[in-house]
């Protein structure tokens, strides 16, 4: 379970690192509602990253004390969360874009997979050499 708490924390501070870059953009040019949709779509994606991570430790640490796991990953709950950014990006469309809000959905899974690559990568190398 150390090797998911390991990406899910590099996952974390390389999605904080374009959120406060989104939120210093917002501030500082005229294109707030831009900067506003990507900012709010990549929190979502962080956060549905990070439920999803909690949700896997959870089933790995009942299956490994031996007994049934009783629940899924929470799609029904991910998916409510994206739509709760849908549904504020129609009703502040002066605050937030949807397009930039689109944009911003998958990057903490873009961010997923780059790391996971990463970690695959690195372990072979470390295996080569010992």
């Amino acid at each position: 379970m150390e090797a998911l708490d390991l990406r899910r924390r590099r996952i974390t501070i390389l999605s904080i690192i374009p959120l406060i870059i989104f939120l210093l953009l917002w501030m500082i040019t005229p294109y707030q509602p831009f900067f506003a949709g990507l900012t709010l779509g990549a929190g979502i994606s962080l956060c549905n990253i990070l439920y999803l991570a909690r949700r896997i430790r959870i089933i790995g640490e009942v299956a490994a004390a031996g007994s049934q796991p009783r629940s899924g990953t929470g799609l029904l709950t991910r998916i409510l969360l994206v739509a709760f950014g849908i549904g504020l990006t129609f009703r502040y469309p002066e605050w937030f874009d949807y397009r930039s809000f689109l944009l911003g959905l998958p990057m903490s899974y873009v961010l997923l997979i780059i790391v996971e690559y990463w970690s695959i990568g690195k372990e072979r190398l470390s295996n080569r050499k010992g």
